[in-house]
């Protein structure tokens, strides 16, 4: 599951903020869209817990939309170049680069839970006159993500050409974002655990977590790798 953001910015005053109160504000409200839903999280919470006034937050955003987006761009970042930072540029296998884009993006959310809650949230998110229909165009965003590669190895003949990509950029991406929800049930834990607890640490050994890959990759390889006559 991988988003990519729109760049969202707050107010210029923001950025004039020196770093301490600046990442105090942020990662008080990244915490609270994290173990809240939209309309759920409150602005009241947040500037109470930052320590600042609610007239001061709208002198640094327009309204909790524009914060909530802001975080939410952040987070997609953050994710997205965590991933691509431990892809190797070279030439793979697509199956093996398959792998590596999941397990890269399995250990980001696991030691970074807030971050992965908030997409997560905002993935399952109804639809909200505020933000649209914003969980269904986060979903297409993930699935055109995984189409750009599957494309690109149908091409080269590493992957069957007869299923439309679309279909199987679909199919990827929604397995992907069902697979933590595989991991937090095997091993018992919770997002919301992770972050109260202020866990930022892989909750599960890591080669148990290849290991889960591993037999995702090779169900995928089973029904979508050409093979040889």
């Amino acid at each position: 599951m991988v988003v990519k953001g729109d760049g969202f910015m707050p107010k210029e005053t923001f950025f004039n903020l020196n770093d301490e109160k600046r990442n105090k504000i942020f990662k008080v409200a990244l915490k609270e869209f994290a173990v809240n839903d939209y309309n759920s999280a409150s602005i009241n919470h947040i500037v109470k817990v930052a320590g600042i006034s609610k007239g001061s937050m709208y002198q640094y955003f327009d309204n909790k939309k524009d914060l909530y987006l802001y975080l939410l761009d952040q987070a997609g970042e953050k994710k997205l170049n965590f991933i691509s930072e431990n892809i190797s540029k070279t030439k793979k296998d697509f199956f093996v680069m398959l792998k590596t884009m999941h397990l890269e993006g399995a250990r980001f959310d696991l030691t970074h839970p807030k971050y992965s809650k908030l997409i997560l949230n905002a993935m399952n998110e109804s639809l909200i006159d505020e933000l649209g229909n914003i969980g269904v165009e986060l979903k297409k965003r993930s699935d055109q993500y995984f189409e750009d590669y599957i494309i690109e190895a149908q091409k080269n003949g590493k992957l069957r050409s007869d299923i439309d990509s679309q279909f199987l950029s679909f199919l990827v991406s929604r397995i992907s974002m069902s697979l933590l929800d595989y991991v937090t049930e095997q091993y018992d834990f919770s997002y919301r655990e992770l972050i109260e607890n202020n866990i930022n640490k892989m909750p599960i050994p890591d080669q148990e977590l290849e290991d889960i890959l591993d037999e995702f990759i090779a169900v995928l390889k089973e029904g979508l790798e050409i093979r040889q006559k």
